[in-house]
């Protein structure tokens, strides 16, 4: 784990530097996928992907000293998107934005929370409860939920 983590609300001069830490977060996963679908991942989003997320949605980022090196976004009960800068995978970043993400969606009254993992991502998210609700849908997300109120 980091040392010093500090999680705050994504603001719109935050959006380059979120849609760069997912561009990078594919990217570092070039070997599980293949270079190309890793690229095709990465290049599948529009350039304004993260400032759209932070005017819409509720976007928090997680900044280690001036660093951002993480985001997770949500929308309703369910968590859109969570990307961490590959400097820092498996650090505990993730974990921290997933629970912060679980703590703001449970404020709300939710008793479930929803999000669509990538196969990768998958088992990072069973470890934190998650259970697979659904088949997997034509990009190859796989449906996920845990609950909340347990």
């Amino acid at each position: 784990m980091i040392e010093k983590l500090k999680i705050r609300s994504a603001n719109l001069t935050d959006a380059d530097e979120l849609f760069a830490i997912r561009r990078d977060a594919i990217m570092a996963l070039a070997e599980e996928y293949g270079r190309a679908a890793a690229e095709r991942w990465a290049s599948g989003a529009p350039p304004d992907r993260a400032s759209k997320a932070i005017a819409t949605n509720s976007v928090w980022v997680t900044e280690c000293g001036s660093m951002v090196v993480g985001w997770v976004e949500v929308s309703g009960a369910t968590i859109e998107s969570l990307y961490v800068s590959s400097a820092v995978a498996r650090r505990g970043v993730g974990s921290s934005l997933l629970a912060h993400a679980e703590q703001q969606i449970r404020a709300t009254g939710a008793s479930v929370a929803y999000l669509d993992a990538s196969p990768n991502a998958e088992p990072f998210y069973a470890r934190r409860g998650y259970k697979r609700v659904g088949a997997i849908k034509a990009n190859n997300s796989i449906p996920m939920s845990k609950r909340l109120d347990v």
